[in-house]
């Protein structure tokens, strides 16, 4: 027995470490192409599905034929993607577009996840929840992939600050409305109005547990660190920061991810403040950089290996007209949040919205799903032709859009 698991430790680490291998390659390229690596993730894990190595097989098996391992991927990784967002994104931003950033955040998420849904449900004729479970995870955005970029060809900071504080506020809400959409959707449409009442009322409770649990711990490690100076034990504090924050949260039927989110604004912000001198901050920063680049690589890659195993052809179709529906309720759902904010032109209005890219954060969730879940290889397809084509299509071309804006710009100035 010892011999057994023995070995399955081994292929773990040793497939742990190929897949950082891969990661690190990847990064290589994207600094020579001047790329985000994680398109270069997205192709990489594609081929190596499709090259059906026996080794890296085993290791996509174990993680999709258990539910333990499914639970284990939302909770190892996604408080270090957010907590790592989270922790650099300035206080001063948030309150500066503070308007910009909840409308997109909370309306533009809410119109996504419903018109998606709908659109499914009408001329997908997926089941309802199927159909708002897709919702759920097409509604979160992840644009990190081009937030270098943004710095790279000076985009205003208005459209940036947006962009990422919406990313930041929105997985939270995604999550949520990912749970509500696979655990508790049928018995809310068994009751009626009733039901939706019941709904919103969970919402709201999910929510709230979240941002007072993050915002609590937030501040105990921001005083923490406050009477040391020592940035080992300060990076372990936003380690637990992160990882309790998450467990807590949910054992007290919160969001996780809120609580995280929450907790990281504090954290870096005002923790910052009292607490971190500039040595301290840039160990933490790369510490928390080293750890996303982890998740990320194992994430994109693991997606990869688990798409090779579904039927892609048999259901191309409907994963291409859902891009169209993504597409589409992504623009109405922008267009609509910000209609009565003067802050953004047209022009930029499509660069927010375009830059709304799908990533890690929906092929985590994805591979949550119970494999006796309804559509389930689906779901998991139609996730990662999203998130291909977010990634390949709007992420390549968003240099272009950028440009063409700036362009505008300088026309409409003359």
């Amino acid at each position: 027995m010892e011999h057994g698991l023995l070995s399955v430790a081994n292929t773990i680490i040793g497939a742990f470490l190929l897949l950082l291998l891969i990661g690190v390659i990847s990064w290589l390229i994207a600094n020579k192409f001047n790329k985000p690596y994680t398109i270069f993730l997205v192709i990489i894990g594609l081929v190596i599905g499709l090259l059906n190595i026996n080794f890296l097989n085993k290791i996509a098996d174990l993680f999709t034929s258990s539910e333990i391992f499914s639970l284990i991927v939302l909770g190892l990784f996604l408080p270090s993607l957010l907590g790592e967002a989270s922790m650099k994104f300035e206080y001063k931003e948030i309150k500066k577009y503070r308007k910009e950033i909840l409308s997109l955040a909370l309306l533009g998420t809410f119109l996504t996840f419903v018109l998606v849904a709908v659109a499914l449900i009408y001329i997908c004729k997926l089941p309802v929840v199927v159909s708002f479970t897709i919702a759920s995870l097409m509604c979160a955005t992840d644009p990190i992939s081009v937030m270098g970029m943004f710095k790279r060809y000076n985009v205003k900071k208005s459209i940036a600050a947006s962009l990422e504080g919406e990313s930041l506020f929105n997985d939270g809400i995604a999550v949520v409305f990912f749970k509500i959409s696979t655990v508790f959707l049928l018995s809310y449409i068994n009751m009626g109005l009733s039901g939706i009442g019941a709904g919103i009322l969970l919402f709201l409770k999910v929510v709230f547990i979240g941002t007072v649990i993050g915002l609590s711990l937030g501040y105990v490690a921001s005083y923490m660190i406050s009477f040391v100076d020592d940035y080992p034990l300060e990076t372990m504090v936003s380690f637990l920061l992160f990882y309790g924050s998450y467990i807590i949260s949910e054992h007290f039927h919160g969001s996780g991810v809120i609580a995280v989110v929450v907790g990281g604004i504090v954290f870096g912000n005002y923790g910052k403040k009292i607490g971190m001198s500039t040595v301290t901050e840039d160990y933490i920063s790369s510490f928390w950089d080293i750890i996303s680049f982890v998740g990320n690589t194992i994430l994109f890659i693991l997606i990869g290996l688990v798409v090779y195993r579904l039927d892609v052809f048999a259901n191309w179709k409907v994963s291409l007209l859902t891009i169209i529906i993504v597409l589409v309720s992504r623009t109405i759902a922008v267009n609509i949040s910000l209609l009565k904010i003067k802050t953004f032109t047209n022009h930029e209005k499509f660069l927010i919205n375009w830059g709304g890219l799908k990533g890690a954060l929906s092929i985590a969730l994805a591979l949550t799903l119970p494999n006796d879940f309804p559509y389930r290889e689906n779901i998991l397809l139609i996730v990662y032709v999203n998130v291909v084509f977010s990634l390949l299509i709007q992420g390549l071309s968003i240099p272009k859009v950028i440009m063409n804006l700036k362009n505008k710009e300088k026309v409409r100035q003359t």
